[in-house]
């Protein structure tokens, strides 16, 4: 659900606008809607803290009649917060309805405001409605206050299988992000995460629940969107590779506020209804950490020497990767601040691949990820009398004769 909280449906209409008291801005409260074009009825929850003039944008599950397949549309629902003196009794309705001339026009229901997109010419005895100079009037035909179909109240069971398919839906999508292997990958698992949540949310406000669940529900929902949230500054922290691998994502995750909220959610829904398995377990960041000097991969034959000064502070993985080769043919691990030399590297010309970061999983590091290769390309060439020792210097200063360029994580060699 997005909430808009600039846009007034004076300036801006809302498809549906609905009052409220102070109390029930202030609280929260669930609404029951007449969605359009049908007028399906549709439980909205308004969040604590509602403001008059705000507006939501709710998805809701719709069938296209023409093509008959099964989609979404977006409805707006505005607030009007109205004191009580200011709200209307029962004994006080006019049998009329009462047309307010507004921007676009608002239609004043039971409480609830229709905005109609648009007012043409037609004739009063039919009892429509005509827009003259700004001045809104109604035909003879008396209309009487529409009674708002309830949501049917779903029972225990029936509850408990939409918790279920909420729940599967959500499992797959923090199971995608936890195989995630790139940043890219992280970001797109993330967005959908994003969506996800988004539209579970939505569906469950829609709802009428067991009474002994409605507190919980709602705490539910409000968890939901805030998980949306909370997944979508996952898929920024991918962008900017501070985040870099599925592991590293889903610890975020299980860190943030909105994970916290849906395990007391869960909780306070009780024994009867289970919820949120797909929820991580609270975990830390590790910084995990191969030896110096460590090889990953090696292919020996040569006399070539390789001497590497790693003045960084994070660690690096340095990959040798033979010209028309996809595979390095050497991977050693060069940890920050600390020197290695690579032995026996076999003659050829070989592209250097640097990879470093923080929290190395076996293949890739998980956090502060950075890709980068040498501009230029190292010969090793053995004589009888001779062989080739090439020297280089990770950290970048004045006065260095090597440039280097950043690598696409989804093209750094394997």
């Amino acid at each position: 659900m997005d909430v808009n909280a600039g846009g007034y449906y004076a300036q801006r209409p809302a498809d549906v606008v609905v009052e409220l008291s102070a109390a029930e801005a202030a609280g929260g409260t669930a609404k029951t809607i007449n969605a359009p074009p049908d007028g399906t009825a549709v439980l909205i929850y308004f969040p604590p803290g509602s403001r008059d003039g705000m507006v939501q944008n709710v998805e809701l599950p719709w069938v296209d009649p023409a093509t008959g397949t099964p989609t979404t549309r977006t409805v707006s629902v505005g607030v009007r917060v109205v004191t009580a003196a200011a709200a209307p009794s029962a004994g006080s309705r006019n049998s009329r309805v009462k047309i307010i001339a507004v921007a676009a026009g608002v239609i004043l229901v039971g409480g609830i405001c229709l905005v109609p997109t648009l007012f043409k010419d037609s004739d009063a005895s039919t009892g429509s409605r005509t827009a003259v100079g700004g001045t809104t009037t109604t035909g003879a035909t008396p209309s009487a206050s529409p009674t708002v179909a309830a949501v049917p109240l779903l029972d225990p069971q029936s509850f408990q299988s939409t918790l279920n398919e909420a729940n599967g839906k959500l499992t797959a999508g923090l199971a995608a992000l936890r195989k995630a292997t790139t940043p890219r990958a992280v970001g797109t698992a993330a967005d959908d995460l994003v969506e996800t949540a988004r539209l579970q949310a939505s569906y469950l406000s829609s709802l009428a629940v067991p009474a002994e669940a409605t507190a919980a529900h709602s705490d539910l929902v409000s968890a939901l969107y805030a998980l949306e949230d909370a997944a979508n500054s996952v898929s920024g922290s991918a962008s900017s590779r501070s985040v870099c691998a599925g592991s590293s994502a889903v610890a975020a995750l299980s860190r943030a506020e909105a994970s916290a909220d849906l395990r007391t959610a869960v909780k306070a829904l009780g024994s009867g209804y289970k919820f949120g398995s797909f929820l991580p377990a609270v975990t830390k960041d590790t910084n995990r950490r191969k030896g110096n000097g460590s090889y990953l991969s090696r292919t020996t034959g040569g006399s070539g020497q390789l001497k590497t000064d790693n003045g960084n502070a994070e660690d690096t993985v340095i990959k040798l990767v033979k010209s028309g080769a996809k595979k390095p043919a050497v991977a050693i691990y060069v940890r920050a601040k600390k020197k290695v030399t690579t032995g026996r590297i076999k003659d050829g010309t070989y592209q250097i691949y640097l990879a470093s970061g923080n929290d190395w999983d076996g293949k890739r590091f998980t956090r502060n990820c950075e890709f980068s290769k040498f501009d230029s390309s190292f010969k090793f060439t053995t004589t009888s009398r001779q062989y080739t020792v090439w020297s280089i210097s990770l950290a970048a200063r004045l006065g260095g004769n090597a440039t280097s360029s950043d690598v696409d994580p989804d093209s750094f060699p394997d």
